[in-house]
C-alpha cells in the first residue's frame, strides 16, 4: 500500500530538475487536480490528504502520477493538439487509457 504522490514523485516521473518555483506551482496544480480526480474516481473510499494513513493501493498511486504528468504536459497543447515538426499535428486524447484502466481495477463497479 502507498500514499498519494508528492511533487518530487511527479518531478522524477517527468525527469525534471528541481529549483524552478513557477514550474513547481504548475506541477502542484496538476498534482492537486489528479489527486482530486483520483479521490472522486475511487468514490472517496481512501483517505483524502493530508489525512492519508498509507492505505492507498499502488495502482491508484501510479495512476495519479501518470495523470498529474499528463496534465502538466497538457499545458503545451491548449487546443488539444501537439505539433510534431514535419509529421504534422496530432490530437491529444481526452482520457489516458492507462490511467482509466488502473482506476477501473479499483473503483466502484457501476451498472447503468
Amino acid at each position: 500500500m502507498a500514499s498519494w504522490p508528492t511533487l518530487q514523485d511527479v518531478r522524477r516521473l517527468l525527469r525534471l530538475q528541481g529549483g524552478d518555483a513557477n514550474e513547481d506551482a504548475v506541477i502542484n496544480d496538476a498534482l492537486a487536480a489528479a489527486i482530486g480526480y483520483g479521490n472522486a474516481r475511487l468514490n472517496y473510499r481512501y483517505p483524502i490528504p493530508p489525512f492519508d494513513d498509507g492505505t492507498l493501493p499502488d495502482a491508484a498511486r501510479e495512476a495519479c502520477m501518470l495523470h498529474a504528468a499528463r496534465l502538466y504536459r497538457r499545458r503545451d497543447s491548449l487546443d488539444g493538439t501537439i505539433a510534431w515538426g514535419d509529421a504534422g499535428a496530432i490530437r491529444v486524447g481526452r482520457v489516458d487509457p492507462d490511467v482509466e484502466a488502473m482506476y477501473s481495477l479499483l473503483g466502484p463497479l457501476v451498472f447503468g
